[in-house]
């Protein structure tokens, strides 16, 4: 019998042993390759109607499933692409656990400036770890019914309905609904609560109606506010209507009764990209400037001394190798010399551009958008975030992509990759803090249509105002400043129509790919350009030169519009981005006294 050496059945244990760990790994990695990719999207609701509002973010819920025995836990990706391109912009992230055979709601807030953009949800590498989204419609705010959740047959009725549980938890993404109508006091918890308290202080329309028993909901907690026996009453900029009618009886007539109606798209209609536009305006406030009399200069030298200065250099040296070393030096000193001059741009710092538009919430909170330029020069990834509970951002870029992840909700940020010497824009909004501007009235002459208005506002904010306007119908008031009062008249008014086709689109326009020409230096006076805009974006124009709609008829109602520099409270926080310089145009919504209700 032959007899195997101990040192030859060491060996063959050995190999056996790592046979078998090799096999242990290759299957828990097949394992965990499985478990991360066994998601499912069973249902997608874009907006809170099917719909999105161009120019806005607009909330994406997607409904997934794990039909596996083991749990998910990873992260879902979603982005966009366009034609042939893999993809445009950067990847929106969410951290996702699933346990085996459930499902959970994922929540996406995407900003909507394009109608050619293609959608994706990926969850994994593997071929069939992805699900393309269909491209959303275009439409007016919404105007829908808050469906119960816990109810499992829903109720007919004309209006399309959004489940309360879908509610998103900041007004910051509520800028695609109109008007909500209730038969059911919600079962939010406290941030969906103030969420929708935020959007109806902001302008949103609450439409009560009675349940199936005819009675009207009874609300509790922060939202017994609703609870009035009035049947129409104002609760910021916002109003809340009973209706003596059940969200089977009520019509869409019994809701848009007095109020304008609401934008409908036509097929083929290309409104202006809001983000395009307002960043081309700041990305010319931090153009790389390049010193080409230098530049010229040091060309010139290059051309003589690597050329004839060179050779008769050489011609004195009699070792060879001494000549190559002068032409090498002589061409490494130039290369270094262009590299140190053609790189400098923006004085050699890095700076911040911020556009803000603030629509006054209560007190010192505002629902905060910004258009965001970033120009560095020490190349890295940076971290993006504000002093919100929520952010939501977006790049708005649709010509290339971005090597960035944005995490939006709650302590959102955005991570980027900005190279040395360039640029990155971006939008942002978030329910933010900033001044507390008690505008009081002091006097209001006219019947109906506005005649004379007199505001004041604190003494030290009234020393920061750049400009101002108030808006009634469709009319709207330029600002004069009279002592420590700001006041609004006949005499400086004109219609909204010619009011936002006075810039046109030759001072503003839509273009796309990286902006061209000299940098400005006049930074407020590139901020006031976008002024009119703005107003015109906020007041739901089609484009920047004509509205949307005819405005309602003058009422006791007035849009207040001041324009001033951003306080530190709407800055980018712990930035290592440089000094940011940003201007803000807030918004205020003013009654009547005796019409206030």
């Amino acid at each position: 019998m032959h007899i195997m050496p101990h040192t030859a059945l060491q060996l063959r244990g050995e190999n056996r042993c790592i046979r078998m760990n090799c096999s242990w790994w290759i299957g828990l990695l097949i394992f965990a390759a499985v478990s991360v990719s066994a998601l499912d999207v069973q249902q997608v609701k874009w907006g809170f109607d099917g719909q999105v509002v161009p120019g806005r973010f607009n909330l994406l819920s997607v409904l997934v499933a794990n039909p596996d025995t083991a749990p998910f836990d990873g992260s879902v990706n979603f982005y966009k692409s366009r034609g042939l391109a893999e993809r445009v912009g950067a990847i929106y992230k969410t951290p996702c656990y699933l346990s085996p055979l459930t499902t959970r709601w994922l929540q996406f807030y995407v900003y909507i400036d394009n109608q050619y953009d293609q959608w994706r949800v990926e969850w994994g590498r593997g071929p069939d770890d992805h699900y393309d989204i269909q491209a959303p419609k275009w439409g007016p705010p919404a105007q829908v019914l808050l469906s119960d959740s816990e109810t499992p047959l829903g109720t007919i009725s004309a209006f399309k309905q959004f489940p309360d549980e879908l509610f998103p938890p900041t007004v910051a993404a509520t800028g695609g609904l109109d008007s909500l109508l209730l038969d059911h006091a919600p079962h939010w918890e406290p941030m969906k609560r103030q969420a929708f308290l935020d959007w109806l202080r902001v302008g949103g329309k609450v439409h009560l109606l009675m349940g199936a028993d005819g009675r009207y909901p009874v609300f509790s907690d922060e939202l017994n506010v609703l609870n009035s026996s009035l049947e129409r009453v104002r609760i910021g900029a916002g109003v809340v209507v009973r209706h003596a009618a059940t969200a089977r009886d009520i019509q869409m007539r019994d809701v848009q009764e007095g109020e304008v109606p609401p934008r409908q798209f036509k097929p083929g209609e290309l409104p202006a990209q809001t983000a395009d536009s307002f960043f081309r305006a700041l990305t010319q406030l931090s153009q790389r400037r390049y010193n080409w009399a230098t530049i010229y200069i040091l060309a010139i030298a290059y051309a003589a001394l690597v050329g004839p200065v060179n050779l008769r250099a050489g011609r004195k040296l009699a070792d060879y190798r001494l000549r190559i070393a002068l032409l090498l030096a002589t061409v490494a000193g130039f290369a270094f010399l262009f590299d140190a001059v053609g790189r400098r741009g923006q004085g050699e710092t890095s700076v911040i551009h911020s556009l803000s538009y603030a629509r006054a919430i209560d007190g010192d909170t505002y629902d905060v958008m910004q258009w965001v330029n970033v120009f560095a020069v020490r190349g890295a990834h940076y971290k993006i975030t504000h002093a919100a509970p929520h952010n939501l951002y977006a790049t708005g870029q649709d010509y290339e992509p971005v090597n960035g992840l944005i995490e939006s909700g709650k302590d959102g940020r955005f991570v980027v990759d900005i190279p040395m010497f360039s640029r990155r824009a971006f939008l942002h909004e978030g329910e933010m803090k900033g001044a507390n501007i008690p505008v009081k009235i002091v006097s209001w002459e006219g019947t109906g249509t506005l005649k004379h208005l007199v505001l004041t506002v604190s003494p030290d904010f009234t020393k920061q105002i750049l400009e101002g306007w108030a808006v009634q119908g469709d009319q709207i008031y330029a600002m004069k400043f009279t002592k420590d009062e700001l006041e609004f008249g006949d005499s400086d008014k004109q219609s909204l129509e010619t009011f936002v086709s006075e810039f046109g689109s030759q001072q503003f326009q839509v273009a796309f790919g990286p902006p061209r020409g000299n940098a400005v230096t006049d930074v407020e006076g590139q901020f006031r350009k976008c002024v009119k805009p703005l107003i015109a974006w906020s007041l739901g124009a089609v484009d920047f030169t004509k509205l949307n709609t005819s405005s309602p008829a003058a009422n006791g109602r007035v849009q207040l519009f001041l324009f001033a520099r951003s306080p530190e409270s709407f800055c980018i926080t712990g930035s290592e981005l440089g000094h940011e310089v940003g201007y803000v145009l807030y918004h205020f919504d003013l009654f009547k006294p005796e019409t206030a209700e």
